[in-house]
């Protein structure tokens, strides 16, 4: 019997919350992120379906929260300060006009990996260096 370490359990956290999200973006709920390489990184990991980037939009912050069509988003920013703020900023408004705004992979990602990932364009190297920790442990 061998013992799970932290490095092992945080990826298959961490690997069970991507398949969640990948589940979610088959689904055809939009993935909101903040620019391009947040964008690519999520393609790196294998999610497909719409991803939008809140700051790669020639629009407004509003005009830009406008078009999004759907009953519900899944919001995944930053994590740092500044991810705080754009994510409070989307959820007061989404929510205002009656879309769900999933933040669960957001706060997932953010408690389990605070240390280690600021931004979501990390993840994937993030996610490479646990692998490697967790096989040779």
């Amino acid at each position: 019997m061998s013992i799970e370490t932290g490095d092992e359990r945080r990826l298959k956290l961490m690997t069970r919350l991507l398949q969640r999200l990948a589940a979610k973006g088959e689904e055809g709920v939009p993935i909101i992120v903040e620019g391009k390489k947040d964008l690519l990184a999520l393609r790196k990991l294998g999610i497909t379906g719409k991803i939008l980037c809140v700051k790669n939009s020639c629009e407004n912050f509003v005009d830009f929260l406008d078009r999004v069509q759907s009953d519900e988003v899944v919001l995944l920013v930053d994590f740092d300060k500044g991810g705080a703020s754009i994510a409070k900023n989307i959820v007061q408004y989404l929510e205002g006009r009656g879309v769900k705004v999933n933040s669960v992979f957001w706060r997932g990602i953010r408690s389990f990996a605070r240390r280690d990932v600021k931004d979501v364009e990390g993840f994937p190297s993030y996610l490479e260096k646990l692998k490697k920790r967790a096989s040779y442990s």
